[in-house]
């Protein structure tokens, strides 16, 4: 028995494809992050078998631990709303569970630029941990980019994602935006710095290395786009961090992103088992 887990905000476009290829799950379960676009009233009326709950936004790693917590059983498999399951990878899940020799397993993806596929630009190794059983895998308490952790190794399955990477620029920028936001919080509540030096150096290096050393370059005009959207996301985290630094040091309110500070929320499941071991032995 498996449950597909996606989240949402403001997906309209997107949603009825990924939820079509994961039908074959025993539950879809959608938590949105209250959209403004009917991405709920769209999923509640095509697809009433869907079960659909709305949460406030903590983090995509709260949203995924508050859902593993409702879900209705233990393996789940992870799916973005940009992407989808294809039959092959369908299958593949399929014979995996018949006999899982891993707690989780992680699934390559295949990144497309307005339908364009990028072989290069840093994503030719993309891989994330998304299939999984829910008493031996959680995500850590961080507000972006957040791994899986596992209670042992890390199985891998040969088929991949299809991911819409960047369907459109606008839609991108913004999400860069706020991952930068995100991700310059974390830096900041992690007691990191921000120098002039870090500012001009990690978007550069972070352009060299994929356009260059990953040979983004040969993806042409789609892997200028997305290397350059990277730096864009790496210039912006250092420049957040930044102001968080000079707020503090001015003595004047840090304006983060809201936390969830649920410490049940950040729980590794092992570790609650071996508490109630604890307390029921002798």
């Amino acid at each position: 028995m498996i449950t597909a887990l996606i989240t949402t905000l403001n997906e309209i476009d997107q949603i009825e494809e990924c939820i079509r290829s994961v039908e074959w799950t025993d539950e879809v379960f959608l938590v949105d992050s209250f959209s403004t676009d009917d991405t709920v009233e769209f999923v509640r009326s095509k697809f009433p078998h869907v079960k659909v709950e709305q949460r406030p936004y903590l983090g995509a790693a709260a949203q995924k631990n508050w859902a593993i917590d409702h879900v209705s059983n233990d393996w789940i498999l992870v799916v973005d709303a940009d992407e989808r399951v294809t039959p092959e990878l369908r299958d593949e899940v399929r014979r995996t569970l018949e006999s899982p020799k891993y707690w989780a397993y992680s699934v390559g993806r295949r990144n497309f630029v307005l339908g364009r596929e990028l072989l290069y630009s840093g994503l030719q190794h993309d891989r994330v941990t998304r299939l999984f059983h829910r008493k031996h895998a959680r995500y850590p308490n961080r507000r972006v980019h957040a791994d899986l952790v596992v209670d042992g190794d890390t199985g891998m399955l040969r088929e991949k994602f299809l991911h819409n990477y960047i369907r459109a620029f606008d839609h991108m920028t913004a999400k860069m935006v706020r991952y930068g936001v995100w991700a310059g919080a974390q830096l900041f509540i992690s007691g990191r710095q921000a120098s002039l030096f870090a500012i001009v150096f990690h978007p550069l290096w972070r352009f060299f290395r994929d356009y260059v050393l990953r040979f983004g370059f040969l993806d042409g005009t789609p892997g200028l786009i997305t290397v350059g959207m990277h730096s864009y996301y790496t210039f912006w985290k250092y420049v957040k961090l930044w102001e968080y630094s000079e707020l503090q040091r001015l003595g004047r309110p840090v304006p983060l992103p809201p936390l969830d500070t649920n410490e049940e929320r950040w729980k590794m499941p092992w570790e609650k088992d071996d508490l109630v071991e604890r307390d029921l032995g002798p």
